[in-house]
C-alpha cells in the first residue's frame, strides 16, 4: 500500500514541480524573462485549483488569490487578465494538461472489474460533453446549428474502467461530430481491449479497424444502416422490429448474425430485446414530441423499432449471453455521471469571456485538476473495494477533496501524506450507499438479464440514457 501511495503521491506532485513548471514555461514562451516574478506554478495552481475550488471568481478575487500563492507576484486585474488573454499562456496550459494526462495514465493498481468484464485488458467508454461559450467565438468554436448555441466547446474523453483514468481528452467544437473522433479512441486500443460507446460514435469502417486490432466493442444499433439477417433472408431487412415482432412473436430476447452496410457487409453479432409495453409507450411519446418540433411525424417504422432494444457486439455470446448484453451496455453511464460531477462540482462548464486563449486557458486549468483529483480517486476507488468490497463514489470523493480545501492545501504544502491516511479514514463515507437498487456495475457483476432490470427499482435517468 505505501508503495502505491508513493507511486501516485510522485506522480500527482510531478504535476505541480515548481521545477517542471518553468521549464514548460519557458519552453512555451509563457515566461520570456529571467527577472519575472509570476512563476509557472503560480498560474497553474491558480487556474487549476483556485478556479476548480471557486469557479465564478472574478479577476479581482484572483489577484488576491495569486498573491497568497506567491507574494512576489502581485499583479493588477488588468495585467492578469493580458497574461491570461495571451496564445503563450494557452501553449503553456496545454503542455501542463498533456503532462497531467501523462502522469494520470501511468498505472498503480487495478480497481474491481465486475466479471462480464473481467476478461478484458482494459475496458475504454468514450463519450463528450458540450459547453455554451459567448456568440463572440462561434468563429473559433463553432455551434451544431438550429436552434443550439451559436459557439460550443466540446470535450471528447476516453475512459479507461478498469483503472479509473483518463486515457485521452480531446477538446474541439461541433464542427467534429462523434462519429469523427470515433477514430481519436483507435490509436489507444490494444489486443484484448473493449471500447464502449454510444450512437453518435458509430461508423462501420471503424468497428472493423476495432476487430482489426484484435479489440472488441459494444454499441447500439444505428436505426438507418442498411443490415441483413442471412439465417433469414438475402435481402436487406427495411423494418427490423416489424421483422422481429414477426419472426419472434412470443420471445422476449433475440440473437441472430447480421451483416451491416450495402456494400462492406460487415459481421455483428445482434441483440435484440422486446421492451415493456410501458417503457414502449414513453418512448413513443418522447419520439413524437421531438418529431413535432420539426414539423415531422413518427412512421410506421420507426414506431417498429422502438419497441425494442437493439445492440450490436463482437463479444462471443459464451462470454456475455445474449440475456445480459443491455445490462453491460449500462456501464456507459458512468462517463455520464463523471461529466455531470465535473460540470455541477467543478465547475468546467462556467467559461466566461469571448477570447479563445482564455476559454482554453481555464478549461485546461480545470482538466488539470481533474486529473490530479481523478488519480486520488482511484486510489480511493482501490481502497474502498480491496479493504471494505464496497464501490467509491466519484461524486462524493470529488466533493470531498473540495470541502476544507483539502486538495488545496495537500498540492501547495507538496506532501500528500497526510491525505492518504484522511482518504483511508474517511473511505466508507465516499462510497455509495448500500441499497436494494444495484449500481450499474453490481447488475453486471451479478450478470442480471437485461430484461429482469425493468422490474427493479432502478433510476429512471439511467435506464432512459440506455435506451434514448
Amino acid at each position: 500500500m505505501k508503495s502505491i501511495e508513493g507511486k501516485i503521491e510522485k506522480d500527482i506532485l510531478n504535476i505541480f514541480d515548481r521545477a517542471e513548471l518553468s521549464r514548460l514555461a519557458k519552453e512555451s514562451k509563457f515566461i520570456q524573462r529571467s527577472t519575472s516574478r509570476l512563476e509557472g506554478f503560480d498560474f497553474v495552481f491558480l487556474l487549476a485549483i483556485t478556479c476548480m475550488l471557486e469557479p465564478n471568481i472574478t479577476l479581482e478575487g484572483l489577484c488576491d488569490c495569486l498573491t497568497e500563492i506567491n507574494p512576489e507576484a502581485e499583479m493588477k486585474p488588468q495585467s492578469l487578465s493580458d497574461r491570461i488573454n495571451s496564445e503563450y499562456s494557452a501553449a503553456f496550459m496545454e503542455k501542463v494538461l498533456e503532462l497531467a494526462l501523462e502522469k494520470n495514465l501511468e498505472h498503480v493498481r487495478k480497481g474491481k472489474a465486475a466479471e462480464a468484464l473481467n476478461g478484458f485488458n482494459r475496458v475504454f467508454l468514450q463519450d463528450s460533453t458540450q459547453i455554451k461559450l459567448s456568440e463572440k467565438l462561434s468563429e473559433i468554436f463553432k455551434g451544431c446549428g438550429g436552434s443550439a448555441s451559436k459557439s460550443i466547446l466540446k470535450i471528447d474523453l476516453l475512459y479507461e474502467l478498469h483503472s479509473d483514468e483518463l486515457e485521452n481528452i480531446l477538446i474541439t467544437d461541433c464542427k467534429e461530430p462523434d462519429q469523427s473522433l470515433a477514430a481519436t479512441a483507435l490509436s489507444h486500443l490494444r489486443r484484448g481491449d473493449l471500447i464502449i460507446r454510444d450512437l453518435g460514435y458509430f461508423a462501420l469502417s471503424r468497428l472493423k479497424e476495432i476487430v482489426d486490432a484484435e479489440a472488441d466493442y459494444l454499441s447500439r444499433l444505428f436505426s438507418s444502416l442498411q443490415l441483413y439477417l442471412p439465417d433469414f433472408s438475402a435481402d436487406v431487412i427495411e423494418d427490423l422490429g416489424e421483422f422481429f415482432m414477426r419472426k419472434f412473436p412470443g420471445e422476449s430476447v433475440i440473437e441472430t448474425e447480421a451483416l451491416l452496410g450495402r456494400d462492406e457487409k460487415f459481421p455483428a453479432r445482434l441483440v435484440g430485446y422486446k421492451l415493456p409495453d410501458k417503457v414502449v409507450n414513453e418512448r413513443i411519446r418522447k419520439a413524437r414530441k421531438a418529431a413535432a418540433k420539426k414539423g415531422r411525424s413518427l412512421t410506421k417504422k420507426t414506431i417498429n423499432w422502438l419497441r425494442f432494444a437493439f445492440y450490436i457486439t463482437s463479444v462471443d455470446e459464451k462470454i456475455w449471453p445474449a440475456e445480459v448484453v443491455g445490462t453491460i451496455y449500462r456501464i456507459r453511464w458512468r462517463v455520464e455521471l463523471i461529466f455531470k460531477t465535473w460540470k455541477s462540482l467543478l465547475g468546467i462548464d462556467l467559461l466566461k469571456g469571448a477570447r479563445p486563449e482564455r476559454i482554453t486557458c481555464f478549461v485546461y486549468g480545470r482538466l488539470i485538476a481533474i486529473a490530479a483529483m481523478t488519480s486520488l480517486y482511484a486510489y480511493a476507488a482501490w481502497y474502498a473495494f480491496w479493504e471494505y468490497g464496497r464501490e467509491a463514489s466519484g461524486h462524493k470523493f470529488f466533493n470531498w477533496l473540495k470541502r476544507r480545501e483539502r486538495i488545496k492545501k495537500a498540492l501547495f504544502s507538496g506532501i500528500l501524506e497526510l491525505m492518504f491516511d484522511e482518504i483511508k479514514r474517511d473511505v466508507l463515507k465516499n462510497c455509495k450507499q448500500q441499497r436494494k437498487r444495484k449500481t450499474s456495475l453490481e447488475l453486471i457483476d451479478q450478470m442480471v438479464p437485461f430484461m429482469d432490470s425493468f422490474e427493479s427499482q432502478e433510476s429512471n435517468s439511467e435506464k432512459a440514457e440506455c435506451l434514448a
